[in-house]
Order: C-alpha cells, then structure tokens, then sequence
C-alpha cells in the first residue's frame, strides 16, 4: 500500500511541478496576444526501432507502468481508440491498459489504454464517440486544466490568457477560468486547442 501511494505521488508530480504543468503556465500570455509552442508530446518516449503487434492486455495503467519500469523497460502512454487523446501519467490510477506492443531493440513497451470507466475497443484504433468537452468556467485554473488533460487534451496545447491586472506564474493556478474555448459540451477532437482566460475575478458586463 506504501509503495502504491509512494508510486502514484511520483506521477503525479508530472503534472503538479513537472512537464505538464509548465507546458500550461508556458502558453499564459496578456489577453489578446498569440502563444507559441504547440508541439505534440508523449510522456515517454518509444518510437523507433523493431516492434511487434499490439496484443491484449489488462490492468490498472499505473501498475503497468511500475512493472514496465521493474523490468527496465522504457514506455509510451496512448489512447487505445482512435481519438488520438492524451493518456495522463499523472492520472494513471484513472485508465486501464487494453493492449500493448513491445518495442524490443529499445527494450521499451507502448501502453495503450482508455479510462478506467470505458471498455476497451476491440483493436488499436478503434472508432469511439468523441467526450465532450468539459465545462470549466468558474473554475480554478488547476483544476480547469486537470479536466481538460484528463478528457484527453494534451497539456502543450492548452493556453491561458490573463485579463485584468497581470498575475505571476504562482498566482495563476489559484486564479479563476472567466472564458473557454471550445464551449463546454464540443466534442473533443485532437485538433482543437482549448484556450481559457483567467483573472483574479471575473466580471459580467
């Protein structure tokens, strides 16, 4: 039990003080300007050399991850349907794995997973309805991002405009969503770059 806790508070901090996070707080621009860095990114990386088909698997996605590691196995984290979601590290303990392919001249494994709550399809890239998007205006700004990773945004590609008095980096994650885009309720699509703006206090004309 120790260990699973001691496990979960190491991803976790992936997104709390990690890449993630800073990937967010990196798009905060004053309201109105353009952000850069878009990029695309998986958690770790897996992707050249000799590699098998993907074969059935099952089990909770943070254990998964810890036997990868025990082993000395590298791995990637993606979503097992075809909507092309970002699979958090740092909310493993919420997905499933369904299938895996083995990487073997990188000594290194793709995880392909859903959440928890889903079934798995029947192959890697299968169809699925799209989620929609959630809603998160009115909410804190940590906890509007944690929705939108967790609904398969990934982190790079999430900006955050300030309107009002300038706020730091610090002051940003306790601040309050006032505006989003895509609406809550869009269904989510791996194209879209959701974009929220933030302020001390919001206010309605």
């Amino acid at each position: 039990m120790g260990f699973q806790k001691g496990f979960e508070g190491r991803i976790r901090g992936l997104l709390a003080s990690g890449a993630a996070s800073l990937a967010i707080l990196a798009g905060i621009t004053g309201c109105g300007s353009d952000t850069a860095g878009d990029e695309h990114s998986n958690p770790v990386a897996a992707h050249a050399g000799s590699e098998s088909a993907a074969t059935p698997a099952k089990g909770p996605l943070d254990v998964a991850m810890q036997e990868k590691a025990d082993q000395k196995k590298g791995f990637s984290l993606r979503d097992a349907t075809g909507l092309n979601r970002y699979v958090s590290p740092a909310h493993a303990e919420e997905f499933k794995v369904c299938f895996e392919k083995e990487k073997p001249k990188l000594s290194a494994v793709i995880l392909f997973a859903v959440r928890d709550s889903e079934a798995c399809p029947e192959k890697v890239g299968a169809e699925r309805k799209a989620d929609a998007t959630p809603n998160v205006v009115g909410v804190r700004l940590r906890a509007a991002s944690d929705r939108l990773v967790l609904a398969g945004y990934t982190p790079q590609r999430i900006h955050v405009d300030i309107t009002g008095e300038p706020l730091s980096k610090e002051r940003s994650w306790s601040s309050t969503v006032c505006e989003q885009s895509p609406a809550a309720g869009t269904p989510f699509s791996a194209d879209l770059e959701p974009r929220l703006v933030i302020s001390a206090s919001c206010h309605k004309d």
